[in-house]
């Protein structure tokens, strides 16, 4: 088959099309023939040999994808060959033609639900799931800042958060960013890029500050972000995407008894499948209702996984970029 390995850290450049031998499934694992592989900043980060929970390169890159299950382990009960699942892999191995994860990581979908759809979803909707009920329910009528807003990530949150009846300040990049949000009804956009994101929120909601702060870029805008908060609200770490870590300011959250958290979907789902089961079929239902719904912004096929990742990169891209292993 064909796949997707990163040889070593570095650049885009080191991505190499490769003939690999087919996967085969443990006891409780399944094989999917891949039809749509989502492409996330998690993915950069693994080829870069910095992503904290992925082991470094040489490795096949990839977290999330769509397909067909077409093998199942001895032990597995909950599919059957022929289902079609979205599939999330913290284990890489998606940019290729067929992955093989545990049984609970392959989540079915229904009829009416593109493999493109599923491979646009998966990661991130459960991600924006997760991120938003870190320490509770979030109230309807809550305000949540959303960073990378107009990203596959950052547009899930905004799905996800609208549904919940919460009020939603997009935070981007760049002015172009900022109007196609708005183009797209999304009320309240901050452009990060040319205003102070702390003097901008805060300005918004009345010097309150937002209840929610949902964080994917980390280094400078982190700390703007961490400023952004009303009093016991909390911030949530879902990313890095600048490269810089996250640096928690424990003065500013202590003055606002507000609450820091990190979200690793590799852990929860390793530790509480059931509980991914049950958000999973919160989602398809969302979806089914036509609630909820991904948008793809680029395509490239398998072979050009370099140029999606240059594109990923130079923070041009909007909405999901997707792979195709055809």
């Amino acid at each position: 088959m064909k796949a997707i390995l990163a040889t070593r850290s570095g650049g885009p450049e080191v991505l190499t099309e490769v003939d690999a031998p087919e996967p085969m499934p443990g006891p409780s694992e399944v094989r999917v023939r891949i039809a749509s592989i989502g492409v996330n900043y998690a993915d950069v980060m693994c080829r870069k040999a910095i992503h904290r929970s992925m082991r470094p390169p040489p490795i096949v890159l990839g977290c999330e994808a769509a397909g067909v299950v077409d093998a199942c382990g001895p032990k597995s009960s909950r599919l059957q060959p022929g289902e079609r699942v979205g599939v999330y892999s913290p284990f890489g191995g998606a940019y290729a033609q067929a992955l093989v994860v545990p049984e609970a990581y392959a989540l079915p979908i229904p009829p009416e639900m593109s493999f493109e759809a599923a491979a646009a979803f998966t990661h991130v909707y459960l991600a924006a799931y997760q991120a938003l009920h870190l320490g509770g329910t979030p109230a309807p009528g809550m305000t949540v800042l959303v960073t990378a807003a107009a990203g596959g990530l950052g547009g899930a949150i905004i799905d996800v958060a609208t549904l919940l009846g919460l009020r939603v300040v997009a935070a981007v990049g760049s002015p172009a960013k900022r109007e196609r949000l708005q183009q797209r009804g999304v009320a309240t956009v901050v452009d990060y890029a040319g205003h102070d994101l702390t003097a901008a929120v805060l300005e918004i909601t009345g010097q309150r500050g937002v209840d929610i702060a949902i964080d994917t870029v980390g280094g400078a805008v982190f700390a703007q972000a961490q400023n952004c908060l009303a009093p016991l609200g909390r911030i949530v770490i879902a990313g890095a995407a600048s490269g810089d870590e996250p640096r928690p300011d424990i003065d500013a959250l202590l003055s606002r008894s507000a609450v820091f958290s990190t979200l690793n979907l590799s852990v929860v789902f390793a530790h509480r499948p059931e509980h991914m089961h049950e958000v999973w079929g919160r989602l398809i239902a969302w979806y089914g209702a036509g609630s909820l719904g991904p948008r793809i912004g680029h395509r490239f096929a398998l072979s050009h996984a370099a140029d999606a990742h240059r594109l990923l990169e130079s923070r041009a891209s909007t909405d999901k970029i997707l792979l195709d292993p055809a």
